[in-house]
């Protein structure tokens, strides 16, 4: 079947549903789909598991994950998050072979928008045919309204007609951003926002993502946007930081220096990321400091630093 949002957020999931393809962007309402998906199978004591898929590398390891069969009979969901331009050739097979078998484990694959020929290759029919393909695009019109009303309702504010297309126009009908604000405004209501005399810098926003503190990271980020922060110098640090939390997390020969003193403090964070999610984040965030230096009026590109460092933290 291939469902828009709205007709998924309609649907009652089955446990008969082997496979998803949420196919589109934005990446938050992506993973909004995907936190559903995985919410109804938790239920059923299935247990999730995660990948980013850059190249083939990781396709032997989700194929034995595939494979291996728990003496508990532990049935599994796995999130499969496509990160290169299109999905590589190997994990292509793959999922071709794994849609012919019969399995209770369940695969959740997420990739950004492809050309429209994609509709026509045999990969997306058989999947269409025998999994659920989810096409997302940016919500608009009576769709995102109705998607900001939960989201006030979800961080327990108070909103009319007004307000939500206030803060819809405000944020240029882009759902990350206008999801940041409703957020911020639950912290300012629970009073965990600092006074407005409060200062930040780019450092405590490094000790946002070392510490994995998401409230304190939005907090500080939105006071260095408002403050126009240099945000090619604040993406230069960040990458710093990365590249050391990499080299500790997943050992390379050319390391970066990292004082005595700070090696525990490194060291902790490294362990409460992923290799693969950092060495996700460190390719897209040269991207993202090309975008912010000279297609800034077309890139918004707080909101995509933003997302990219908020997903890092989320990630499990």
């Amino acid at each position: 079947m291939i469902l828009d949002y709205i007709k998924f957020k309609k649907l009652p999931l089955s446990a008969d549903i082997p496979l998803f393809l949420i196919h589109g962007n934005p990446r938050n309402v992506s993973n909004e789909l995907e936190h559903d998906i995985c919410s109804f199978y938790k239920k059923l004591g299935y247990k999730h598991e995660n990948y980013v898929v850059d190249d083939d590398s990781e396709t032997e390891n989700i194929r034995n994950n595939l494979n291996e069969q728990s003496l508990f009979d532990e049935k599994k969901i796995l999130s499969i998050n496509i990160v290169s331009k299109s999905i590589p050739i190997n994990m292509k097979k793959l999922i071709d072979h794994w849609v012919s078998e019969i399995s209770e484990d369940k695969l959740i694959i997420k990739l950004d928008r492809q050309a429209s020929s994609f509709k026509k290759t045999n990969f997306y029919k058989i999947v269409s045919n025998s999994g659920c393909v989810i096409e997302i695009y940016e919500l608009k019109g009576k769709v995102l309204e109705h998607w900001v009303m939960n989201k006030y309702k979800m961080n327990n504010l108070e909103f009319s007609n007004d307000s939500v297309k206030d803060v819809i126009n405000s944020n240029l009908n882009n759902s990350l951003s206008i999801s940041q604000y409703i957020y911020l405004q639950g912290l300012n209501k629970n009073n965990k926002l600092l006074s407005d005399s409060s200062r930040h810098s780019e450092y405590d926003l490094i000790d946002m993502i070392l510490t994995k503190d998401i409230e304190g990271f939005v907090r500080v980020s939105s006071y260095l946007k408002n403050i126009d922060a240099p945000l090619t110098y604040i993406i230069f640090l960040i990458n710093s930081e990365l590249e050391k939390l990499y080299s500790l997390a997943k050992p390379i020969t050319s390391k970066p220096y990292i004082p005595s003193f700070l090696q525990e403090k490194y060291s902790t964070a490294s362990r409460v990321y992923t290799p693969d999610n950092i060495l996700n984040a460190l390719k897209k965030i040269s991207e993202l400091d090309i975008n912010s230096k000279y297609k800034s009026k077309k890139s918004n590109p707080w909101v995509n630093f933003n997302s990219l460092l908020l997903n890092l933290m989320k990630a499990v």
